[in-house]
């Protein structure tokens, strides 16, 4: 298998952190009561490692993430391998594709100079809040074609057992409009209250023959407007999930 996938999209993604959050929310005039609210949750199994808190799952290059809609919008469920080796995804997904309430994906995600391949298949529905309480009822309510997906991409049974949820973390979606770039932005704020980190990502989609040329549009419309962009960058993820992991995590 070729090591691109035809007609695949790339996501540029820059993210704002810390104190400059609250002024890049001023400065692209994003308001609270005009944003898409919904909580988010993630799943792994945290511990206490020599280097700090470990988490396998997300180490591993695989995410499980929870949407919960706080209006009458659906929730969504994804998995996601990334980074991902396309020569290793199973037969029967290694296309994207869509069917009924769920949607497989193959993109490439930049972030800075930082530049990998992600699968996710996110389903659409209703699924329970987990809380910190819920022991194995609150275990990720996968579909079948997701544990298909997961057992053939080497992630069984064994290796999802006794996960501990995440969260929440609240989010904040916009689709703010910003004249200098071609593509549509989308906003997204996170908030992790208990732990006091907030963090604002700024992301387009493109196809790869634009990717480059838009990646430094929105980096430069950014900086037009006063709001710094580095070149390396830990995703607000990984970020987010280390400090909600650091309470849950449990020793060797």
């Amino acid at each position: 298998m070729a090591h691109t996938v035809e007609n695949a999209d790339v996501e540029i993604k820059v993210t704002v952190s810390g104190e400059a959050t609250e002024a890049a929310c001023e400065t692209l005039e994003l308001d609270p009561d005009d944003g898409k609210h919904r909580t988010v949750h993630f799943w792994d199994r945290p511990r206490h490692g020599n280097g700090g808190v470990e988490l396998p799952l997300l180490d591993g290059g695989l995410v499980i993430r929870l949407r919960k809609a706080k209006k009458s919008d659906k929730d969504d469920l994804t998995v996601k391998l990334r980074p991902c080796d396309l020569d290793r995804l199973p037969a029967g997904w290694r296309v994207p594709q869509e069917q009924g309430a769920w949607e497989f994906k193959i993109e490439e995600d930049w972030t800075g100079r930082n530049r990998v391949w992600a699968a996710s298949l996110k389903a659409d529905g209703d699924y329970r809040r987990p809380s910190a309480d819920d022991g194995h009822a609150g275990q990720p309510e996968l579909t079948d074609e997701q544990r298909d997906l997961l057992d053939r991409s080497g992630y069984g049974c064994d290796r999802l057992k006794d996960l501990v949820a995440l969260g929440p973390i609240d989010s904040v979606q916009w689709k703010p409009s910003l004249r200098d770039l071609i593509h549509p932005v989308t906003a997204e704020l996170w908030t992790v209250a208990d732990q006091g980190l907030r963090f604002l990502e700024l992301s387009v989609r493109t196809g790869p023959a634009e990717a480059s040329a838009a990646q430094a549009l929105l980096h430069r419309t950014l900086q037009d407007r006063g709001l710094g962009v580095l070149d390396r960058q830990e995703s607000k993820t990984r970020t987010a999930m280390t400090a909600l992991a650091r309470t849950r995590a449990v020793s060797h």
